[in-house]
């Protein structure tokens, strides 16, 4: 073999050594370019997910310090709203990130045993919030009703006593599957979603929703019928009293000192009338306007959970995790 030779094999197997490095560097290249393509959905999802849960906290934290921190917003009304913000805010906190990251990931990394933890608290905090607004819409419901007499009827104390029972009731419903009330756990712990056992499905369905939502329409219904009889019997108090205004005005003008006197004996109480009317109309107005203002609220929570509650009994959940806000 001859010099030539020798290096034409040299040029030769170095030429094959490089063609394929430049071979391997192109797989690795197109594997990591469809890698990074397969991946930009989730990430995305991901994302999306992130800012989601970022706007949920820093909103529900807005409304507790806004009642926190300005007195005259301390209402009992205010207090059950604040109990809603609680509510999500717990489950926005504990809850959403692992829904975030199983969605991501497409499997669950956090054991079997968070699994059931974290399944319990999501009922936990879903069933409060979902109860927080059965009690705003009976608390709208005497707001409208009796304007005058609310604040004596739903007092502070009371308002504290409903909402630990609020909170027991949400317990004794989502601690079902932690003591056994559900289906035998899948063999592989990458799984993790909600229970559909049948039995602990129908129930936690019937009193997380069914119940509170069959209370909130019939109370948004009687506060709508409510509103349209007292404000129809205000309007006409104010017609009435503006006419018997007038008829007091000429009976000074066209009688004797003796009548006017009694005449304006008459006004001083037409004008305590007027006054009481107008303190009547100005609380019925607001107790309106944030019964509209809740009532949409519920609206569109209704709307969001009415899907997965009646998928739910049925035992053909489309969701690999529960359900979130």
């Amino acid at each position: 073999m001859t010099f030539t030779d020798l290096t034409n094999n040299s040029l030769g197997n170095h030429t094959g050594h490089r063609i394929k490095g430049d071979n391997e560097t192109e797989d690795y290249t197109n594997e990591t370019s469809l890698s990074l393509a397969l991946d930009l959905p989730a990430l995305s999802v991901g994302v999306f997910l992130a800012v989601f849960i970022i706007f949920a906290i820093e909103g529900n934290i807005m409304v507790i310090l806004s009642v926190a921190c300005n007195r005259q917003l301390q209402t009992v009304t205010n207090y059950f709203i604040v109990n809603l913000a609680i509510a999500d805010l717990l489950l926005s906190t504990t809850v959403l990130p692992f829904s975030a990251t199983l969605e991501v990931l497409g499997f669950w990394a956090f054991g079997r045993i968070f699994c059931d933890i974290w399944a319990a608290v999501d009922v936990l905090c879903c069933t409060a919030s979902i109860m927080s607004l059965c009690v705003i819409s009976i608390d709208r419901y005497v707001g409208v009703k009796y304007s005058l007499k609310y604040p004596t009827i739903m007092t502070e104390k009371k308002a504290v006593v409903i909402l630990i029972l609020l909170w027991l009731s949400s317990m004794v419903i989502s601690i079902g599957p932690l003591l056994g009330w559900k289906e035998p756990p899948p063999p592989d712990d990458s799984k993790c979603s909600i229970t559909e056992e049948p039995g602990y499905a129908l129930f936690s369905s019937l009193f997380s929703f069914y119940l509170p939502l069959l209370v909130i329409l019939v109370m948004y219904f009687r506060v709508y019928i409510v509103a349209r009889r007292t404000t129809k019997s205000l309007e006409a108090g104010v017609k009435k009293e503006r006419n018997k205004s007038m008829e007091v005005v000429l009976r000074i003008h066209c009688r004797s000192v003796l009548e006017e006197s009694c005449s304006s004996t008459r006004n001083n109480k037409g004008h305590t009338f007027r006054s009481s009317l107008s303190v009547r109309l100005l609380k019925f107005s607001r107790e309106k306007k944030a019964a509209k203002t809740l009532a949409i609220v519920v609206g569109v929570f209704i709307l969001c959970w009415l899907p997965f509650f009646f998928i739910l009994p049925l035992g053909k959940s489309l969701y690999t995790s529960p359900p979130t806000h």
